[in-house]
């Protein structure tokens, strides 16, 4: 199996919209191209997101969001 080098992480800003119209954001260090694929695995599969590596550590259902927009810092 051949290894992939690490990929560079930056501050992203993900913002939650539910369907009940309220909005969440949050603040994440990760690399964004593989963080908009978890959300996009997630959304496909109905699976929770869990952020373990977060201060505090967090979820997010995907059943009651409607859509993820990232900002990049």
């Amino acid at each position: 199996m051949k290894a992939t080098p690490p990929q560079p992480v930056q501050e992203i800003e993900m913002i939650g919209e539910y369907f009940d119209k309220t909005a969440e954001s949050i603040s994440i260090t990760f690399n964004l191209e593989e963080l908009e694929k978890l959300v996009s695995s997630s959304f496909g599969t109905g699976a929770s997101m869990n952020f373990t590596s977060a201060t505090p550590p967090f979820s997010i259902n995907p059943r009651w969001v409607k859509k993820i927009t990232y900002r990049t810092k």
